[in-house]
């Protein structure tokens, strides 16, 4: 079974920006964050379990360690056309900020990763005044042609439009300052998050988790859960079901087979986990794509 995990060369290539016309992007997740921008056309987008429906002028954000998928609905015969959007990907670090005293744009975005007043769908509406538009092509343009001095207008560029991001977060009732951005689970020698992506069919036991992180497990239960939003059973539990997901609409293995395939006791354990996660049975869900 294929890995949720994207990696990036971020040392190498720091940001990426292009264009795209699929629909279906299966659910992944990766250390960078993730911009797009849509054009034309309707997007189905899911984010750590939420579902949002993208319409032209629609901005979503993907902030590292999000899994998130572009959904693809072959019965909607009021999207018969292919989207087209923009992306932007990029490592944190690249964001400057050059007033003295003031937060950080990397901060900022690891704090806003664990708020719910910052949503990662921006509408149209809430982007009428800003050239956002623009400044995704701008992005494309340059990362294309590579003139001089090309990395640094986009970083600026990919500033300008966090900038405008969390100005718009502010206002829905986010607070950077009472929020914490050290994160406990991820270091150059052991990821928590990679490591239950890559052993999600296997029996994984939280303790050893918790001690890997140099922790007690109720330090580790309590952290991991003001972190990520999920107790460390609920976001595994969350991984096997984004990859039985794919295999559901994808393949017409069994259910048995696919409850086996991604780790789950049986295909009954499969089904409520399932259900109670998505809202749906498997079987409803691989009916949807006829």
């Amino acid at each position: 079974m294929d890995n949720l995990f994207e990696y990036s060369d971020s040392l190498n290539a720091p940001f990426q920006a292009f264009s795209g016309d699929w629909k279906f992007v299966k659910p992944h997740w990766h250390y960078f964050t993730e911009m797009v921008y849509l054009v034309s056309g309707i997007l189905y987008a899911e984010v750590e379990g939420k579902k949002f429906t993208m319409s032209p002028g629609d901005m979503i954000i993907f902030h590292p360690k999000q899994v998130h998928a572009f959904l693809d609905y072959p019965n909607d015969n009021n999207n018969p056309d292919k989207p087209f959007f923009y992306v932007i990907k990029f490592d944190d670090m690249i964001l400057s900020n050059t007033t003295p005293g003031s937060p950080k744009l990397p901060r900022l975005l690891d704090a806003v990763t664990r708020d719910n007043d910052a949503t990662n769908l921006i509408t149209a509406e809430e982007l009428r005044f800003n050239p956002v538009k623009l400044f995704f092509e701008n992005c494309i343009w340059e990362t294309k042609h590579k003139a001089f001095g090309y990395d640094i207008k986009v970083a600026s560029t990919i500033s300008l439009i966090i900038t405008e991001l969390v100005r718009i977060w502010m206002r829905h009732g986010f607070n950077f300052s009472t929020k914490t951005t050290f994160d406990q689970f991820s270091s150059k020698d052991f990821s928590v998050l990679e490591y239950i992506d890559k052993h999600s069919a296997e029996n994984i036991s939280i303790e050893k988790l918790a001690s890997q992180c140099g922790m007690c497990y109720s330090n580790f239960a309590k952290q991991f859960k003001a972190q990520f939003g999920k107790t460390c059973k609920e976001y595994i539990e969350f991984v096997r079901v984004c990859k039985a997901d794919t295999l559901l609409l994808y393949t017409d293995k069994t259910l048995d087979y696919i409850s086996q395939e991604t780790g789950f006791t049986d295909a009954s354990h499969f089904i409520r986990t399932y259900k109670k996660i998505k809202g749906t049975t498997p079987k409803q869900r691989r009916n949807s794509r006829i």
